[in-house]
């Protein structure tokens, strides 16, 4: 099963409001049944399998991951990671009335490894499009089709380094709500907003999203925690942006995603 890597519209950490645009860097997952090696297995996949073996009595099963996204990039890999295993289990065991987003938001709290469960990653991860969802209590305001004449080009930084301070972020809960509002008409204004304000607060460099900018980029920033940057502009105006990002690391150029929820409960 296929899902997809995201950028960040709103982080959802300040506020619990947050909103994740589907870019076409793929995650593909399959299964196949045999002797778990539990020292393959991270936190994450192993609660989904335990959840599937206890509640759907489920086989041991091995899971083969191959992905485009860097990890704990803040490019939204778990939450593709835990939609597509979700997913793929689902399919092969013909398990019916999963919410499959949901599901993923809860067992990623429940794995440790988010602190909001990322139900608007989980969302735009498996929907594609661009989500709007309030996590505390798993819900989607609204999604809606990324305008086809994007480009985002990616910044892809390593592992994430620095501690995320979740207390030091919930101070400006009230400015992320006005952006998470500002999000639900104008999503790059939003998302400039967002990208600028979490570097500031996270302590990341700026220079990176200044350049983008001054090259005409819509809108740029850190994506989720970081360490990732991103910037988006109109297609065929990547090139200066790509060119100035190139200094600072590697650069990826990749598209929106479609937005594409009939197989889900999830509706726009």
């Amino acid at each position: 099963m296929q899902a997809y890597g995201g950028v960040s519209v709103v982080n959802a950490l300040p506020s619990w409001y947050g909103s994740s645009m589907a870019v076409n860097l793929k995650v593909n997952v399959n299964v196949r049944e045999g002797k778990r090696d539990l020292t393959k297995e991270n936190k994450l996949i192993k609660v989904i399998i335990d959840y599937f073996k206890e509640k759907y009595l489920i086989p041991d099963i091995i899971v083969e991951i191959n992905s485009e996204l860097p990890q704990k990039g803040g490019l939204k890999s778990s939450s593709a990671v835990s939609v597509a295993l979700i997913a793929e289990i689902v399919k092969n065991y013909k398990i019916i009335g999963i919410d499959i987003p949901k599901l993923s938001a809860i067992l990623s709290l429940k794995a440790g490894v988010s602190y909001t469960g990322a139900l608007d990653d989980a969302v735009a991860a498996y929907c594609g499009g661009i989500s709007f969802t309030y996590n505390k209590f798993f819900k989607v305001i609204k999604m809606e089709q990324a305008p086809k004449d994007l480009v985002i080009v990616i910044l892809v930084k390593g592992e994430r380094q620095i501690n995320i301070n979740i207390n030091q972020l919930k101070k400006y809960r009230l400015i992320f709500e006005d952006i998470f509002t500002i999000s639900l008409k104008d999503f790059l204004l939003a998302m400039k907003l967002n990208g600028i304000l979490i570097a500031n607060i996270l302590g990341y460099p700026l220079e990176p999203i200044e350049d983008a900018i001054k090259k005409g980029a819509l809108a740029s920033g850190i994506s989720g925690n970081g360490p990732s940057y991103f910037a988006v502009c109109k297609e065929g105006e990547e090139g200066p942006i790509y060119e100035t990002l190139k200094k600072y690391g590697d650069v990826i150029i990749t598209r929106p995603v479609d937005l594409d929820c009939q197989s889900t409960s999830v509706k726009s």
